[in-house]
């Protein structure tokens, strides 16, 4: 493009930004036009118009306007005039075949022209009832299609704050607002990012595969916003850790982002609960939400804000009846006004008569099946379909029988009032493109929490199965429900709704389908079921060699590992040693290492060092390093270091590091440090640092702590803090307190906290709190709470119940409540239980009740059991029951056991069963045999 040389000298004209588009075939075809734009070298353009307007046998002709808009705006050009900015920056470029990126474009031009996909939408544009905001109704029907006032509470300034750090640039956020339905949650957030990111762009992606696609893509921009509403939906179901992978992938690439979701108690705990069977689902879900501390919790009720929502009653009535509401129900002590103010608790009312009568028959089965279908892992809108066929399962006999052949659709519309301000039991959904009737339906949120919580104990009937396995709207709804009935043993509908997933192309459903036949007997079926998943076959091999069975997983693992499962070779590998089958494992190593895992060398190396062969072991290490993997050299090290050569371990170490293992730098300072080489020590720990990995300044600073060199250690926390670490600024700041640095302290926790980490805070709660300063503690905890620890809270209650100040443990308890974390209230119902007081006790679990903790009766039934007073343990077990709480139903039938009531003991595990707890099973059997 010859004009930019006769032009002036002067400033090169500033790049053009590339234009800002949702994932869609608009955005693809925009950015393949700006990656041509880049590699021309981002010519002026000037330059562009002028090279177009220098080929006649180019098809447009755009002035400088045109083509700026062509590159950066938003909206889709003239095919002629994207054609010829295409071909000139093809030729600009250097491209191998213009006229191939002249076609190409043409085929994005149309894919975008047909469909185009929605321009970019903030949270203004999107509305607040698009983005999952409740709308507001009086328990009279009577009301008006806008928003109420909008009331801030503790949990608001937490998340703006977080959505700040990301509008400055600072770092990109995760935020996950957890809170019981109806509780304000979508309003806390759209009213965060309407305030904090009204500019960015919110991006609402339909599911969890989709936000996979996005990512992997790379279709979302900086200083985007992605809304997770319902994150369960993401996060639990069957692609969600697919889903957790790619959002840690983008909150690392992409800075700045805010993703932002909302989720229930019960799907926050199941992600944060730790498997103890073999298969974690979550592992991933939990990881991304510890590493971000994403977890915002928002209270049942308005706290210090029902003034506020006395003062906006006497102009909107809505609020007015929901505040009269609150309080003529009860609730009025919580404040729960919110819910209220949506209809949920007359939902509930109407239901819990019934059926016959708020709800007609059918009706109120239609609802009943609707939820039990969502608990069971059905994620996505309704069929009608799945509906009509599972609502028999819940009628008596008499109530089947009907004159009327539109009874499903009679019903519908009953349930799915429209008028505004009316209460709708089930929402319409129209999953299908375009505009139509509704295709799926699912449970208003409140009403659905409510009756999951009865319901929690009960299996379906058998209609829902058999009505999921033929209507289940996607793949990973029948295989949700596959696990749901499988949790509950019931083994036929499981391998029914895993083959069905299957046969749909949800390669995911195979493994667990394998397993489940694997597990029941039916090899054959394991082995075809299997087919060529390199998953499903690894699963095979775990399987069986947790039976004892080490010949079929060897069979196992070798299909696995031959369709391209790498860690199969490892395992593999380490049975034919244990086999004894020395030649057999170094032979599989060698194989492994060829198809690219040196894993299965290490693995070895492991395994022999750990019987106590050393030279096998170096002998594997060796050849792992021989094959490519610096951690074989680490192996060396270390082994040479155990052997007390000094040389040898440091010129390997050094290797190993050099290789990219920055863990060698570690035990290089350890070494040097041991041999007296401070200076060494340290080359060794910024050597790591350079390479963002500060654990060797950790390291040096915990052996300088210990020896008494306290400057020294503070000097590496810091060096560490620089290196990338945040929990050295916690470390930092606990070391600048125990020194009567105050303000050092402070400062270092704040530093820690604008990175993320509350530690810092909490650590110096704890410590202000044993040295008797419960005014710096109190501060320091709400620091650590305004950081996103919840958690600070609950510890400091804990630390005035031991001291003896049960008004201050009371006030810390309130504030983590405030927040809606109830653990505070519930750790101190434990406590004063174990300290004789009753009264004080049941008086804190009720609190926590209160507060949202449906697990801690339970938890005190175990330290009443604990301490020998079993009466007293099966009176909370048989509140938890009462109270929705599955894991109770266990507890219970292990205490009835345990008291030689077997009979008794054999209904309630059977009850466990079928609330989906997967250790009551041998319980049951156990007390049927």
């Amino acid at each position: 493009m010859g004009s930019d040389e006769n032009r002036a000298p002067g400033r090169r004209p500033r790049p053009l930004a590339p234009p800002r588009l949702p994932p869609g075939a608009l955005r693809e075809f925009k950015r393949f036009l700006y990656r041509l734009y880049l590699a021309a070298g981002t010519p002026s353009l000037e330059a562009i118009v002028d090279a177009i307007g220098q080929d006649d046998g180019l098809p447009g002709s755009p002035l400088k306007d045109t083509v700026n808009r062509i590159l950066g705006g938003a909206k889709l050009p003239g095919l002629h005039d994207a054609e010829s900015v295409a071909a000139v920056l093809a030729r600009s470029g250097g491209a191998e075949d213009p006229e191939h990126v002249v076609v190409r474009t043409k085929q994005l031009w149309i894919a975008a022209q047909e469909n185009p996909g929605p321009p970019p939408r903030t949270a203004e544009d999107w509305g607040a009832f698009a983005l999952g905001v409740h709308r507001a109704v009086a328990v009279d029907g009577s009301g008006v299609d806008d928003l109420t006032p909008y009331i801030a509470r503790k949990h608001d300034e937490l998340l703006r704050d977080r959505l700040r750090h990301a509008a400055e640039g600072r770092q990109s956020v995760l935020a996950l607002l957890v809170g019981q339905s109806s509780t304000g949650k979508s309003r806390a957030a759209f009213e965060a990012v309407r305030s904090e990111l009204s500019t960015w762009p919110v991006l609402v992606p339909r599911g969890a595969h989709e936000l996979v696609e996005w990512v992997a893509t790379d279709s979302v921009d900086a200083r985007t916003v992605v809304w997770l509403g319902e994150a369960q939906r993401h996060l639990t179901e069957p692609a969600g850790e697919e889903a957790a992978r790619a959002l840690a992938e983008l909150l690392a690439r992409v800075t700045p982002v805010a993703v932002i979701g909302t989720m229930w108690p019960e799907y926050a705990r199941k992600v944060a609960s730790r498997a103890l069977e073999t298969a974690d689902r979550y592992a991933h879900a939990r990881a991304l939400l510890e590493t971000y501390r994403a977890e915002i919790h928002v209270p049942d009720g308005l706290g210090d804000g029902l003034g506020q929502a006395r003062k906006i009653a006497v102009r909107d009535p809505r609020m007015r009846a929901a505040v009269a509401a609150a309080q003529w129900s009860g609730d009025g002590a919580r404040a729960r006004v919110i819910q209220q103010l949506t209809g949920g608790p007359e939902l509930v009312r109407r239901y819990a008569t019934g059926p016959g009568n708020a709800f007609s028959e059918i009706e109120h089965a239609v609802v009943t099946a609707a939820v039990d279908a969502r608990r069971l892992g059905h994620g996505s809108a309704l069929p009608g379909e799945l509906l009509a066929e599972a609502v028999a399962g819940y009628l008596p006999t008499t109530a089947r029988v009907t004159h009327d052949s539109g009874w499903f659709a009679t019903a519908l519309r009953s349930l799915c009032a429209q008028e505004t301000g009316s209460l709708s039991a089930l929402v319409p959904d129209r999953v299908a493109p375009g505009l139509g009737a509704a295709d799926g339906y699912h449970p208003a949120d409140y009403l659905d929490q409510s009756v999951r919580l009865r319901r929690a104990h009960l299996a379906p009937p058998e209609q829902l199965w058999e009505a999921a396995a033929a209507h289940a709207r996607t793949v990973d709804d029948l295989y949700a429900m596959g696990q749901a009935a499988q949790d509950r043993r019931r083994h036929d509908h499981a391998v029914r709704l895993y083959r069905c997933a299957v046969e749909r192309g949800g390669d995911v459903a195979r493994p667990a389908l394998a397993q489940l036949l694997e597990e029941t007997g039916d090899r054959a079926g394991a082995e075809t079921a299997a087919a060529d998943s390199a998953r499903a076959w690894a699963v095979l091999g775990a399987v069986r060699e947790n039976s004892g069975d080490s010949d079929g997983a060897c069979h196992a693992y070798a299909r696995a590992a031959g369709v391209g499962e790498r860690q199969a070779w490892s395992a593999l590998a380490r049975l034919r040693e244990a086999a004894g089958c020395r030649e057999g494992a170094d032979e599989t190593a060698a194989r492994a290492a060829e198809a690219g895992c040196t894993r299965a060398w290490l693995t070895l190396a492991r395994q022999r060092d750990h019987a106590g062969d050393t030279a096998g072991a170096g002998a594997a290490y060796a050849r792992a390093a021989r094959a490519g993997d610096p951690w074989g050299l680490l192996g060396q090290a270390r082994l040479a270091e155990r052997a007390g050569d000094g040389a040898v371990a440091e010129t390997a170490y050094g290797e190993a590091g050099a290789a990219g293992v920055t863990t060698a730098y570690v035990h290089l300072v350890r070494l040097r440090r041991a041999d007296g080489d401070e200076a060494g020590a340290e080359r060794a720990a910024a050597q790591a640092g350079e390479r963002r990995d500060a654990e060797g300044w950790c390291v040096l600073a915990r052996l300088r702590r210990e020896r008494g060199d306290t400057e020294g250690a503070a000097h590496a926390w810091g060096r560490a803090a620089a290196a990338g670490s945040v929990t050295a600024q916690a470390q930092l700041a606990r070391l600048c307190e125990e020194n009567g640095d105050r303000a050092g302290a402070e400062r270092a926790a704040r530093k820690a906290a604008w990175q993320g980490d509350a530690e810092a805070w909490v650590a110096l709660a704890r410590l202000r709190a044993e040295a008797g300063d419960p005014v710096g503690a109190d501060l320091a905890a709400e620091a650590a709470a305004a950081a996103g620890d919840t958690d600070a809270c609950t510890m400091l209650a804990r630390l005035r119940e031991a001291a003896g100040d049960r008004p201050g443990a009371e006030r810390a308890a309130n504030a983590a409540a405030e927040t809606g974390d109830p653990e505070a209230w519930a750790a101190l119902s434990r406590i004063r239980e174990r300290a004789g007081d009753r009264v004080g006790s049941e008086a804190a679990v009720a609190k926590a009740r209160e507060a949202g903790a449906t697990g801690a009766w339970t938890a005190l039934g175990r330290v009443r059991e604990q301490g020998g007073d079993l009466e007293g343990a099966e009176r909370a077990y048989l509140t938890a029951t009462a109270l929705g709480d599955v894991d109770a139903w266990g507890a219970l039938a292990q205490l009835t056991e345990e008291k030689g009531d077997v009979r008794r003991a054999a209904e309630l595990y059977g009850t466990a069963v079928d609330a989906g707890d997967t250790e009551a099973w041998e319980g049951l059997l156990r007390t049927r045999g």
